[in-house]
């Protein structure tokens, strides 16, 4: 079978969030299996890897023809192109972020005619339109339902020459992840109870009416864990590497990090690695933390997003010297030394769609406190791996992270690390969703 998934972004080329390390790791699961898997992307100038030139495909926008240079490399068994649609676009979500994912998603189609393949598998509102201009069976994943891809009807005709039908407005304005949910053979999110909150007005995001008319092709897929990378029996980045029966040594990294950072040795330690958005809930961390803090903890965060939040954070650290530690940027080096430094692990999101970081955290023996919602509920284990709370609240913040310091953390340590995140399995699962839009 040749699958083609489409995305906006991908490890190791080009990451902004989840997204890119799913789509890092699935389709390296996928040709570990045996199947032929080519990954599309936009040509982002900060694509700094060597790319081989492949031609270019013409393709029509705004009225005139244009011809698209397309870029390949291969890693791993699996096989890239990259489409240069505007040599100006610099990297992921860079406005104007619609035009660009069309111009994408029409030149990503004219190059799809003319060569054989199985299946398109697309991710997100990036790619949506491409779902609804391949002429083979194809699968969408909805990554995060907060983000559908929504132009004026004037914007979205003057671009593709195309007027919007029914299928593709929602609200008087046109919707590319509606028109992708319509048109696919299977739609996927990326955990089981996902699959289900998206049905409720809660979690639907306006499109819950939509979703539950197609309930019956929508099916939830966990995303997996890149466990080669994210091993810290292996990590680069540790002072200290260590597995599951030789946890001892973690206290090596424990030590290590808070030496770096300033922090009181003797405290229980909770680390964060994630963007400061509403959606994540670190608003709510902000309220919470001055009693959790006096509760003899310290805290660690590693993150950049909504301006306030970022000064809220920065302030708790000028007051706390020897409690907080921020770190307002993305660092790839400090957020393994957190997940594998750290007593427990925070992620108190409002929703959730999968997550990675409650993974890796498990993966690094380091509990998650986290918020019963999406693939968080589905992946901890509460009182066995970590701690779950249902409450979006600060109290309920705080209250959760006292309930897991009076747990056996060696004990929940042990069952997380001992949990198989891996993308084989997910892979068997897509692979059986692939042959259901194949009519197999």
């Amino acid at each position: 079978m040749f699958v083609i998934h489409a995305a906006a972004e991908a490890v190791p080329f080009a990451k902004v969030g989840g997204l890119g390390d799913v789509l890092g790791g699935l389709p390296k699961a996928q040709a570990r299996a045996g199947l032929r898997v080519l990954v599309a992307l936009p040509r982002y100038r900060s694509i700094d890897a060597a790319l081989e030139p492949a031609g270019e495909v013409e393709y029509r926008f705004g009225g005139r023809s244009y011809a698209a240079r397309v870029w390949s490399a291969a890693r791993q068994g699996v096989e890239f192109r990259f489409f240069e649609v505007d040599p100006a676009w610099n990297e992921p979500y860079e406005a104007p972020e619609a035009e660009r994912y069309l111009r994408f998603s029409l030149a990503l189609a004219a190059w799809l005619a003319e060569r054989p393949y199985d299946l398109l598998h697309a991710h997100d509102w990036h790619a949506a339109f491409a779902v609804r201009l391949a002429r083979r069976p194809t699968v969408f994943t909805i990554h995060n339902l907060a983000f559908q891809g929504e132009l004026e009807p004037a914007a979205f005709k003057s671009y593709t020459g195309l007027e919007p039908g029914p299928e593709l407005l929602h609200a008087g304005r046109v919707n590319l992840m509606k028109g992708a949910v319509l048109a696919a053979a299977r739609v996927s999110t990326v955990s089981p109870r996902y699959a289900r909150e998206i049905l409720t007005p809660e979690y639907g995001m306006g499109l819950e009416g939509v979703l539950r008319g197609v309930r019956d092709k929508l099916v939830g897929i966990l995303n997996g864990l890149d466990t080669e990378y994210w091993n810290p029996a292996t990590d680069p980045y540790l002072p200290q590497r260590y597995d599951a029966d030789h946890l001892e040594k973690k206290r090596l990294s424990r030590a290590a990090l808070l030496a770096a950072l300033r922090l009181d040795p003797g405290l229980f330690t909770i680390g964060a690695v994630s963007r400061l958005t509403w959606q994540k809930g670190f608003d709510l961390v902000l309220e919470a933390l001055p009693e959790v803090l006096n509760s003899g903890t310290n805290f660690i965060l590693v993150g950049t997003g909504e301006p306030e939040l970022e000064k809220g954070f920065a302030e708790m650290a000028r007051r706390y010297p020897r409690r907080v530690a921020f770190r307002p940027a993305f660092d790839e080096a400090r957020a393994h030394k957190v997940y594998g430094g750290s007593d427990a692990f925070l992620m108190p999101s409002r929703f959730e769609p999968c997550g990675l970081g409650q993974m890796i955290a498990m993966r690094y023996g380091t509990p998650p406190v986290a918020r019963a919602t999406g693939g968080l509920a589905d992946t901890v284990e509460d009182g066995v791996t970590g701690v779950l709370f249902e409450e979006a609240s600060p109290e309920a913040i705080a209250a959760a992270v006292e309930r897991l310091r009076g747990l056996d953390r060696v004990a929940l340590a042990r069952a997380g690390m001992a949990r198989d995140f891996s993308w084989d399995k997910r892979a068997a699962e897509y692979l059986e969703l692939y042959e259901e839009a194949l009519g197999g």
